[in-house]
């Protein structure tokens, strides 16, 4: 595991990078205090991502067909 300032990570963004790369940690202080960890996506890969606001909509009846839902919406504000 690695230590390092705000500085640091501003100016050797590419080599904390290929640290990470390498599979090791890197903590990112900032006046002293830890702030924040840089870990490689290995590690929470088995985890499953999911988009915040997947399937949000899909209750609306009047955006069952996106396209012709955004042809309605935009229609008023470009008509000629």
């Amino acid at each position: 595991m690695r230590i390092a300032t705000a500085k640091d990570l501003r100016q050797k963004t590419s080599a904390l990078l290929d640290t990470v790369s390498r599979g090791q940690e890197v903590i990112i202080t900032y006046r002293g205090k830890r702030i924040a960890v840089l870990s490689p996506l290995d590690r929470i890969a088995h985890k499953e991502l999911k988009p915040i606001a997947f399937g949000m909509w899909r209750r609306r009846r009047d955006m069952r067909d996106v396209t012709r839902w955004l042809d309605s919406r935009r229609m008023p504000r470009f008509a000629r």
